[in-house]
């Protein structure tokens, strides 16, 4: 049986990142893949999550950003990537109506609205941005405006408090069908997906407690299937454990299954093509050495391990 307990850590405050982990504890998934004692959390923010491995204190990053993980490794912390949370972007770029905006370059001076300053909305905008070989924080001025969803962000166009936002995926195609300009597609943009956040591990837990980690990924990637495949028994679950929606939340995208539920891979697995893009993105931008390899920090055996043994006594399901 393992000992000592691991702390688990989400960088990200939205419920959403720690779904998983409270239906694995609920469903006593963490005591039949013998993870042991864990607790699980917001730390606050990515930077604060891998700060906090990088230190020893804890030693799992349940949703990192991979270009934060991939930073510090090449700074010389000891971490891992041990699998995928996160592995298609579900955005698409959109402009208000009646502006004349019909490319990047017509957001010249302009506002765009953003989730948060650094969030990975933030980062698809500056990509797009980047390769057309422009310059979003030379160009534009940054409005956070809460949730992504249609309901939060049409009035914003409508009323000229912003002139373009990213919407997610299944409302940017109605909004596209009524009239607004669709500046750029993530879907097109990266067909083969993005490797938009991922699982990491400490170079101690993955040395010292290898069979532990494939524990705990075999209870992620059941719980990743519960979420999916019972949603309203996952929010009975969630309720029933005490948790709510976060103030900045479009409550009504919970109504029916939270549309990034199924965006979770259900093997737990890493997208390594867009591991590739992400990589090659942060070296382009200058912020990773060019002789960075994914070889230093991937690690997919574990996973591989981990999803294995989920199939071959679950099939496609969770129990």
């Amino acid at each position: 049986m393992a000992s000592g307990k691991w702390l688990l850590s989400a960088g990200h405050h939205h419920l959403f990142h720690i779904v998983a982990p409270i239906v694995a504890r609920a469903r006593g998934y963490f005591e039949e893949e013998q993870v042991g004692d864990c607790d699980f959390f917001c730390s606050g923010s990515d930077s604060r999550t891998i700060e906090g491995m990088r230190q020893g204190e804890y030693h799992i990053g349940l949703d990192p950003k991979p270009f934060l993980v991939c930073g510090a490794k090449a700074q010389g912390a000891d971490l891992y990537i041990v699998g995928g949370w996160l592995n298609s972007p579900a955005y698409a770029f959109m402009a208000a109506k009646g502006r004349g905006i019909t490319s990047l370059k017509d957001l010249q001076g302009k506002k765009v609205s953003v989730r948060e300053p650094d969030g990975i909305d933030t980062r698809f905008t500056r990509a797009l941005f980047r390769r057309e070989g422009l310059d979003a924080d030379q160009m534009v001025e940054w409005a956070v405006k809460g949730s992504r969803s249609r309901r939060f962000q049409q009035p914003l166009l409508d009323s000229g408090e912003v002139d373009a936002a990213m919407i997610i995926s299944k409302d940017a195609r109605e909004m596209a069908e009524d009239g607004y300009p669709l500046l750029a597609d993530l879907s097109n943009v990266y067909p083969q997906g993005y490797a938009v956040r991922i699982t990491a591990a400490t170079g101690a837990v993955v040395r010292d407690e290898p069979e532990r980690l494939t524990g705990l990924l075999r209870a992620l990637i059941r719980a990743y299937r519960f979420m999916d495949q019972r949603y309203q028994e996952t929010m009975e679950i969630v309720r029933k454990a005490g948790y709510k929606l976060d103030a900045d939340m479009d409550a009504s995208l919970w109504e029916g299954k939270y549309h990034m539920f199924e965006r979770i891979p259900q093997d737990g697995s890493v997208n390594e093509p867009g591991l590739d893009l992400v990589i090659d993105e942060e070296k382009a931008a200058g912020k990773l050495p060019i002789g960075f390899d994914k070889k230093e920090i991937l690690l997919t055996s574990f996973v591989k391990q981990a999803a294995d043994s989920v199939n071959r006594r679950f099939g496609d399901g969770s129990e």
